[in-house]
């Protein structure tokens, strides 16, 4: 008895959700903001041009109850109800492909993720930069920089910055899983490794050159010599909004925790998002005595063990550019 009864409702069901074969139109990208009701979303889907009647959705989800998620959707033109119903129930959303250099820091990803209009740098570097996020991962750093991994991604638009850090921090952790069991033998922790990596990255792009620069870093660490890397200044201070592109000499006594000209050992935190050659040359550095290098003029260092030969190598890098 019950089943006559349904028979009816199952008769419009399968109308609505099988009628109206589509012509295929050009594709259409329908945003469903946040806090659209569910009518206003079946005039907008009709609107577009990808259902021919909003009574058909309304239909749908009157006998579904499903939840509907915002987002961005893309739909080849006119589309059968019930595909444009399940695209959304499920969240199928339109995926924007998104960049990350490496080497990039937390601020440059902040920014690129805006311009993708993946979600507001402001609300990304919220997030980013809480040491109970980072805290969350079992880094204990103020915040995740260095651990989410420069790459190719692809997201929808608005996406939660808490989904786009976990995503990004768990290819970092896939990416780096053989090297990371290297950390106990070597005595480093997870968090001094993607350090010296982050420096590593901003001094050389050169591959050869990292584990030099590698040398050079652990050997001044262990003389208890400061680092005195540029790279630390500059983070220092976008750290506080100062950054303005240009470093001038006066920056070098800036006091701040990152600045390695003023304070001795490493920074608190990574200062970029490394590479896998920056992160394989902070395990592997080479077996020289370098302490010093300094820019050749041709996109490459020069490498010395004492001050001496240091001062002669900048001499050279300064008469090279007069």
């Amino acid at each position: 008895m019950r089943f006559k009864i349904l028979i009816p409702f199952l008769v419009v069901f399968v109308f609505l959700v099988y009628s109206f074969a589509p012509e295929r139109l050009e594709k259409k990208v329908v945003d469903l903001s946040y806090g659209t009701k569910t009518t206003q979303m079946a005039l907008l889907l009709y609107k577009e041009g990808v259902i021919r009647s909003p009574i058909s959705f309304l239909t749908i989800h009157m006998i579904i109850k499903g939840k509907l998620e915002a987002g961005e959707y893309e739909f080849d033109g006119l589309v059968f109800p019930w595909d444009v119903y399940r695209k959304i129930h499920y969240g199928f959303k339109r995926l924007h492909k998104v960049t990350i250099p490496e080497g990039s820091d937390i601020y440059e990803v902040a920014r690129v993720l805006e311009k993708e209009q993946i979600c507001k740098a402001v609300d990304f570097l919220k997030y980013a930069l809480s040491p109970q996020v980072s805290k969350k991962y079992g880094i204990n750093t103020y915040g995740m920089e260095g651990f989410l991994f420069p790459d190719t991604y692809y997201f929808s638009k608005n996406t939660h910055p808490l989904r786009i850090i976990d995503v990004m921090f768990n290819n970092f952790m896939r990416k780096t899983m053989d090297m990371r069991g290297m950390l106990e033998k070597l005595d480093i922790s997870i968090e001094e490794w993607v350090t010296v990596a982050s420096l590593i990255e901003k001094e050389t792009a050169i591959k050869e050159e990292k584990p030099l620069i590698s040398a050079v870093i652990y050997n001044r660490l262990r003389k208890n010599m400061k680092l005195q890397i540029d790279p630390t200044v500059i983070y220092s201070l976008k750290r506080k909004g100062l950054w303005n592109g240009k470093l001038l000499s006066k920056d070098l006594d800036f006091d701040d925790p990152y600045n390695t000209y003023v304070y001795f050992g490493l920074p608190p935190s990574p200062i970029c998002n490394p590479s896998l050659d920056s992160l394989w040359a902070a395990l592997n550095p080479s077996k020289v005595n370098y302490l010093y290098f300094v820019a050749d003029g041709n996109g490459g260092h020069k490498f010395s063990s004492n001050y001496r030969q240091h001062v002669m190598n900048v001499k050279a890098y300064k008469n090279g550019r007069e």
